[in-house]
């Protein structure tokens, strides 16, 4: 029994490791998905041309992702024309992509949004060690984290700091 609990925590740290968030400072990790339009849209090609990107984890079952919406609704609207984006990865999973694809039209969600499963897998999630949602990352220009998990008023406020 020992032996077996042994293993299991070694299983365990292993997980745990792979799957650690990056930090303020790290760089990006490209994520190229399929949007509500059926197109690809990758985070590289918006850096490319010299946006800041929120990268945001969410689902529509989700309450507190739901409670956000507003504020990103607002501060994309203040924002957009000033260089900032949001790539908006759905984890509603797997068999409700019609009811996501329904949900961002009726929200008002004009960014990009796209879904975050190839097949049964989220690859994106994965990477980025999504362990909650919402989770998100402002991604600078140059590809480095700026900041993480912003909510409330408080995304308008980095953003104005950062964008002029």
């Amino acid at each position: 029994m020992k032996r077996l609990l042994a293993i299991l925590c070694g299983v365990l740290a292993v997980n745990i490791a792979v799957a650690q968030q990056p930090q303020v400072g790290d760089n990006y990790i490209d994520v190229n998905l399929t949007t509500v339009d059926g197109q690809q849209a990758s985070v590289s090609e918006l850096l490319n041309d010299g946006k800041w990107v929120l990268i945001d984890f969410w689902a529509t079952w989700c309450g507190p992702c739901r409670h956000e919406i507003p504020y990103l609704v607002e501060a994309y609207k203040e924002f957009k024309d000033k260089g900032f984006e949001i790539y908006g990865i759905s984890l509603c999973g797997p068999g409700r992509e019609e009811t996501w694809k329904e949900f961002v039209k009726n929200e008002s969600m004009t960014w990009v949004n796209v879904w975050g499963y190839v097949g049964r897998e989220c690859k994106a999630a994965d990477n980025y060690g999504i362990e909650y949602i919402p989770t998100n990352f402002l991604i600078s220009p140059d590809g480095k984290i700026a900041a993480t998990n912003l909510r409330g008023e408080d995304i308008k406020k980095i953003l104005a700091e950062h964008i002029k």
